[in-house]
């Protein structure tokens, strides 16, 4: 995969002579981006291109060339890769759709080119793709703009909205592959490729289907235990399967045995849209939790109430917190205020001060040793003009000295968006959008604490059927 993913030449065959705003030319966006390496245009109709010389044909280029990305008629690919292969590059790039993904002229020229793939030595990824992102080393195959920020987040997919939309659907990336038909280049190769990739820390990946269950489960098994794997399968329906196929050209398989094989491998097997943005968070930023039980702080009554059924819910319980817990927070309370969890501490902010109160009611919950994980509720004030109800820097101050234990809160009021990165500013406390994720999402990383320490924890041994 380094070919593919840290080049230091490309070819890009089928080069758009068109530049320019609205011409989608990838060489232009490739040297936006900041790459730095030789770029050798190809288009036979050309002679130069932004200020580029323009080749007829990668065999007429005399230099040595990492890469071949190709964005030509699909009826031309075949004679592109054989291309290739005279002018021995080794890792080829296929963008254009119209393969498997289409009618039964493309199923075959995809054949042809896994074919041309087994027979000559040159790896393929696509076809049907945008290709590969790489933030670390300025490097980016996409012809439309993308993100740009050094996250340890390693992307794998099998479409490029995923790519331009990850701001929405993981959040941040560092990397990215886009695999799109997968006729060689597949998941075990990428996720083995960022398994032992030291930039990333954590592997979020959006699946169709898998054509070689046994290999990927047993490598996501070992993986797994250095790096959370995520995974949102797509296709779990019989018309999501059928539309898999028409989009990807990717047979979806059985939804109950995928789920059923990625979770005894200890992977993150998410089954809803939206949820992956949480889970890499989530997963990224905090400690595993050793535990069920949960201590909610919170400003309101009802959110605390809320909070209890969403825990609940995911297998959580509320923590029963000890008599020297209750001894600090009864001293901070008014005499008539009933104490417990949910932890109501709006009268104590009334008496003290919200920084004070919610500092205090914090260290003491955290230092308690039934207490695995903390969700806390908080208001989100306008600033500054109701900075005294911001307790987010309060939070952050005194958390590095507190035990190592996750921290999530859910915000409600006029400015959640800017308070919460105030909270998250020190990556040791996240906030989540509704209390519902917040509980999931200690759930996550109590069943991740669960595998990590599971007994005979052994590298996947049977035969799936996926």
């Amino acid at each position: 995969m380094r070919n593919f993913m840290e080049p230091e030449s490309v070819a890009i065959i089928g080069i758009s002579r068109k530049t320019g705003p609205g011409s989608f030319n990838l060489m232009e966006n490739m040297i936006k981006f900041g790459f730095s390496g030789k770029i050798f245009p190809i288009n036979p109709n050309a002679t130069e291109i932004l200020g580029k010389k323009v080749y007829p044909n990668v065999r007429s280029v005399k230099s040595k060339i990492d890469l071949a990305i190709i964005s030509t008629p699909r009826e031309d690919t075949i004679s592109c890769l054989k291309d290739c292969v005279v002018a021995h590059i080794k890792a080829a790039i296929v963008v254009n759709q119209g393969f498997a993904d289409a009618d039964s002229r493309g199923k075959e020229i995809q054949r042809e080119m896994t074919e041309i793939a087994k027979r000559d030595g040159i790896r393929i990824l696509g076809p049907n793709t945008l290709g590969v992102l790489d933030n670390f080393n300025n490097f980016t195959t996409s012809f439309m703009p993308l993100s740009k920020e050094k996250a340890p987040v390693g992307l794998i997919c099998q479409s490029g909205v995923f790519f331009v939309g990850a701001r929405k659907y993981s959040g941040v990336i560092g990397k990215g592959i886009d695999l799109g038909n997968a006729c060689d280049i597949g998941f075990c190769e990428a996720l083995r490729y960022f398994g032992e990739d030291p930039d990333i820390k954590i592997i979020a990946t959006h699946m169709e289907g898998l054509s070689e269950g046994k290999e990927f489960l047993s490598l996501a098994s070992r993986i797994v235990k250095e790096k959370p794997i995520i995974i949102f399968k797509t296709g779990s329906s019989a018309t999501g399967a059928k539309s898999a196929l028409s989009h990807s050209g990717s047979m979806a398989g059985n939804y109950e045995v995928y789920k059923a094989g990625m979770r005894q491998a200890g992977v993150t097997f998410l089954e809803e849209d939206g949820q992956m943005i949480g889970a890499v968070k989530t997963l990224l930023n905090l400690p595993t939790m050793k535990g069920n039980g949960v201590a909610v702080v919170t400003f309101s009554g009802a959110a605390g109430i809320m909070a209890t059924d969403a825990l609940e819910r995911y297998g959580l319980r509320l923590a029963s917190l000890s008599p020297e817990t209750i001894r600090m927070l009864a001293e901070l309370s008014p005499d008539w205020m009933p104490l417990g969890n949910p932890l109501d501490i709006w009268p104590a902010v009334m008496k003290h001060g919200a920084d004070k109160a919610y500092s205090i009611a914090l260290s003491a919950v955290i230092n308690d040793q039934s207490v695995d994980g903390i969700i806390g509720i908080a208001t989100a004030p306008v600033i500054p003009e109701f900075s005294f109800l911001d307790v987010s820097e309060a939070l952050n101050d005194i958390i590095e000295e507190l035990p190592c234990k996750p921290v999530l809160f859910w915000l409600y009021g006029p400015n959640t968006e800017e308070i919460g990165e105030r909270f998250e500013s020190k990556k040791r406390i996240m906030t989540y959008s509704t209390l519902e994720m917040a509980a999931w999402s200690l759930s996550l990383l109590r069943d991740r604490h669960s595998y990590l320490h599971r007994e005979n924890n052994k590298v996947w041994t049977s035969n799936p059927v996926i």
